[in-house]
C-alpha cells in the first residue's frame, strides 16, 4: 500500500488542506544569525568601550590635578575649633596657591606649626593646625576684661566661639602688632589656649588653605559649608 492514500482517485493532501505543506523529508525553517551582525555588534562596542576609559583617564587626571594645585582632604585634630568643628572631622581646604591676599578675618585656615610650639594639640598629635583668623596682616590686637580688641575696636565675631569660655577665655591676648604677612589665629574653643597666644602669630608662608567645606564626620558622609 502507498504511503499516501487516495480515496476517488484524490489523495489525502488533496483532501485536507492542512497537510499540503507536509512532504517527504521536509524540514521548518529555522532562522540562522548572520556572522555578518555578530561582527557589526562587536564594531559598535569597541568605539564605546575606548570612550569609556578615556572619560575615566580624564576624571582621574583631573581629580589627581585638584588635589595637587587646588584641594586637598585635612582630619582635624582634637576639639579646639569646638562647637564649629569636632575632632577628626574631614575638611576640604582649597590650597594656599589659588587663595592669594584672599584670607579673611573669621575664616579657618589650615596651617603648619612653628617648630617652637610650645603647647600641644588634644590627643598629642603632630602634624598640620586648622584654627581662625581674628587678626590680620598689619593689625594690633589685644584683649581686656574679657573682650578682644583690633585697632582699637571691639572685635565683634559672629556666635561660632564657645559661649561657656567667652571670647578670650582664660588666656588673655598681649598687644601684638602684626607683621605685613603674618595672622593672629584662636581656636574657637576658646579656654584652650595653644594658638597664637602661646606661639604668636602664623606667617602668610606657613598656610597650608582655608577649610570651604566640613566633607565627613564621625566616619559618615557629611556636608556643611564653613
Amino acid at each position: 500500500m502507498s504511503q499516501t492514500s487516495f480515496e476517488n482517485g484524490r489523495s489525502v493532501q488533496e483532501l485536507d488542506p492542512r497537510l499540503r505543506s507536509l512532504h517527504k523529508g521536509s524540514t521548518p525553517d529555522v532562522p540562522v544569525a548572520s556572522p555578518r551582525t555578530d561582527h557589526r555588534q562587536r564594531h559598535r562596542h569597541g568605539p564605546l568601550l575606548v570612550k569609556l576609559g578615556f572619560f575615566l583617564a580624564v576624571m582621574a587626571l583631573a581629580v589627581a590635578i585638584l588635589r595637587a594645585f587646588v584641594i586637598q582632604p585635612f582630619s582635624l585634630p582634637g576639639n579646639a575649633m569646638a562647637p564649629t568643628l569636632r575632632a577628626d572631622d574631614r575638611l576640604l581646604v582649597l590650597k594656599s596657591g589659588v587663595l592669594g591676599d584672599s584670607i579673611a578675618r573669621g575664616e579657618i585656615v589650615v596651617f603648619h606649626p612653628p617648630r617652637s610650639m610650645s603647647c600641644t594639640v588634644a590627643g598629642g598629635r603632630v602634624g598640620d593646625l586648622a584654627l581662625r583668623v581674628v587678626a590680620l596682616p598689619g593689625e594690633t590686637i589685644w584683649s581686656r576684661a574679657g573682650t578682644i580688641f583690633v585697632d582699637g575696636r571691639r572685635l565683634r565675631e559672629r556666635g561660632w566661639y564657645d559661649r561657656r569660655s567667652g571670647q578670650v577665655g582664660s588666656t588673655p591676648i598681649r598687644s601684638t602688632t602684626l607683621a605685613p604677612d603674618q595672622y593672629f589665629v584662636m581656636a574657637d574653643r576658646r579656654s584652650n589656649a595653644c594658638d597664637s597666644r602661646v606661639f604668636g602669630p602664623i606667617s602668610r608662608s606657613s598656610v597650608v588653605g582655608k577649610g570651604i567645606a566640613v566633607v565627613g564626620r564621625d566616619g559618615h558622609v557629611f556636608f556643611d559649608t564653613l
